[in-house]
């Protein structure tokens, strides 16, 4: 049986254009008031570590669209905020990412976290069910949750994120 295929963390952003990308940091650093205080506080750690923004010591403490900016920078070229961003992004939207999971459960996909950590050897995997597009996969999940309002960018990164699955193509 071959090994699996790795993608790095870094290869999503093939699949998010820069505009939803400020979209979700906006929503993250507005969001992380509502996780523990322990959460909080290992988010505030993160954020000191991994953004730089020019002119403040302390990068938290930046006008928010200068954090969203360098947050969204540090995203598209460091594998490691990815998986931390995502984890905590999805920790934010509970309700709709246990609501995929369950779903992608019943579809019979297997594999699949709410949370993912950064690892060398690690990333996302390449094995996309074949013939799957991202319409299918919304229309399957507005059959299944009919009333629900969503927007189809939070749906398709939620999916990506908990089967930890990119496409090839």
């Amino acid at each position: 049986m071959p090994e699996k295929e790795y993608l790095p963390f870094k290869t999503i952003n093939v699949f998010i254009e820069r505009n939803y990308l400020d979209k979700v940091i906006k929503e993250l650093l507005e969001g992380v008031n509502t996780l523990s205080r322990e959460e909080q506080i290992e988010f505030a750690n993160f954020f000191r570590k991994h953004i730089k923004i020019l002119g403040f010591r302390n990068p938290v403490r930046a006008p928010l669209s200068l954090r969203i900016n360098a947050y969204a920078s540090a995203f598209e070229e460091k594998d490691d905020v990815i998986p931390y961003t995502l984890t905590t992004w999805a920790k934010i939207k509970s309700v709709l990412a246990n609501r995929v999971l369950t779903w992608l459960e019943s579809e019979g996909w297997k594999e699949l976290t709410l949370e993912r950590s950064y690892g060398i050897a690690e990333g996302f995997s390449a094995n996309w069910p074949s013939n799957l597009t991202f319409d299918e996969i919304e229309e399957k999940y507005k059959q299944a949750h009919p009333k629900e309002d969503l927007q189809r960018d939070d749906l398709i990164l939620m999916v990506l994120w908990i089967s930890g699955t990119l496409p090839k193509e």
